[in-house]
């Protein structure tokens, strides 16, 4: 069998609906098993409405209220013509949307917002998607079959970013899920959504769609995990950035995670976890072009492409912190207190370069990097630095010393205000001023993929 994950943009609409319908169909003879995100942009506007709720904003509320309903309620008009099927899942829907404003109700009284209400409220877009979804699969003649995910993805309580507890998850979903393939349907499940043992909703952070595709299909030991999204595959650059950027056919696992990780928005960096250790390739490809074969993520750390370097990953929202020990001495301390400063904001660090008397590290934007700062300068003297970005070259071939000092030269062309080798070896991730960012984008792109090296 395979697993289907099909993204926001991929369910956008009816249109879009319909044309994964076909793409399935496509695939019967594959035993696909389907998961589904919410319709595209409907979780910001669920995230929205929390936040109106939250502020007792019922003019800011009623119409991101409406306009959920507008947009699911447009969905099922193009999708869903039987009049019959038609009836039973607007009831369903109605429902559904009865819920979201008990649940909002609740928030507003309470002026609290919540992770376990927060993962119920949002929990509600998959659930509406995957209705849909089902009934317009019936209706063009797929035989269909709904499956709440928290009949299934059994999760710990840490909501808003629960993980899978594996053992209890194969149980329930080689039952659940087992029983509808040997059926010969199609098993339909939103994404991103599971429950703790005890029935209570959790959500597994943004982009845990991919992760719920994955863990079932290393669970239910999938043939393949298709990653379905709006772009052709994982690309050479961001496009938006380089324009002449190209699919990548093929791509170690190793090689993808570095990618997700520095800026490859069509893959969830947790989603590849399940699918390593299964040896099960994960193919990312394009809902609106399906005849395109898209990227496919194999097993094992060689270089997967045909050359050392795979790709240009880029990503903006970035703080450059420098910290030196006042003493300038070696301090067996001081390294280890600076990133547990770190930790214990629950901060990750994307680049580090430490030594016993200073450390450099580059985090994402956040808005306790002020407090932060004061707190790191009982350690020594602080510069901050902001409106920065990471520019990543990714390339398994990176482990072979010329081909990485090649790739040292190129990087350094462009005066990094820090770099360093990932511990994966397949990666050289360097911070750059935001406003070079695409600059260095392009001229590395150019020097390992278009020319010569000049700029």
């Amino acid at each position: 069998m395979i697993v289907m994950k099909f993204g926001g943009t991929s369910v956008a609409d009816a249109e879009r609906i319909r044309g994964i319908a076909e793409i399935v169909r496509d695939r019967l003879d594959r035993r696909p098993l389907v998961v589904v995100s919410a319709l595209g942009g409907v979780t910001d506007l669920l995230e929205r409405a929390i936040v109106s709720a939250c502020a007792d904003d019922l003019e800011a509320l009623e119409p991101v209220l409406a306009n959920l309903e507008r947009r699911h309620r447009w969905a099922l008009a193009g999708c869903v013509e039987e009049s019959r099927r038609h009836h039973h899942l607007s009831l369903e829907v109605d429902g559904v949307f009865e819920e979201l404003r008990q649940k909002l109700r609740s928030v507003r009284v309470l002026r609290e917002r919540t992770p376990r209400a927060a993962d119920a409220i949002l929990a509600l877009g998959e659930t509406l998607s995957a209705m849909i979804v089902e009934t317009a699969f019936r209706e063009m003649g797929i035989d269909a079959i709904g499956i709440d995910p928290r009949e299934v993805l059994i999760t710990d309580d840490r909501f808003g970013e629960a993980e899978p507890d594996l053992e209890r998850t194969a149980e329930r979903a080689r039952k659940r899920v087992g029983d509808v393939l040997a059926e010969g349907a199609v098993p339909i499940l939103g994404g991103f959504v599971g429950a703790t043992p005890d029935g209570t909703t959790t959500t597994l952070g943004r982009g845990g769609s991919d992760t719920s595709a994955a863990v079932l299909g290393s669970i239910l030991e999938a043939e393949e995990i298709q990653i379905w999204t709006d772009v052709d595959g994982l690309m050479s650059a961001n496009p938006r950035l380089v324009p002449q950027a190209r699919p990548i056919a093929t791509v170690s696992f190793a090689e993808a995670a570095e990618l997700a990780f520095y800026g490859a928005e069509v893959l969830h960096p947790d989603c590849l976890a399940p699918a390593v250790r299964r040896g099960i390739p994960v193919r990312v490809a394009n809902s609106m072009r399906p005849e395109n074969p898209g990227t496919v993520i194999v097993d094992g750390t060689e270089p997967a492409g045909d050359g050392a370097v795979v790709s240009v990953a880029s990503r903006g929202g970035v703080t450059s912190l420098r910290v030196v020990n006042r003493r300038m001495r070696a301090d067996p301390g001081f390294a280890a207190g600076v990133l547990g400063s770190l930790r214990s904001r629950d901060l990750s660090p994307d680049l580090v370069v430490a030594s016993e008397i200073g450390v450099h590290l580059a985090i994402r934007d956040d808005p306790g990097c002020r407090s932060l700062q004061v707190e790191l300068e009982r350690y020594g003297r602080v510069e901050v630095r902001g409106d920065r970005a990471i520019v990543c070259v990714v390339g398994s071939g990176l482990s072979d010393g010329v081909a990485r000092r090649e790739a040292m030269e190129a990087v350094a062309e462009w005066e990094p205000e820090l770099f360093a080798l990932g511990s994966s070896g397949a990666s050289l991730a360097a911070v750059v001023p935001a406003g070079r960012l695409s600059e260095t984008v392009r001229g590395l792109h150019h020097r390992f993929f278009e020319g010569d090296g000049s700029r």
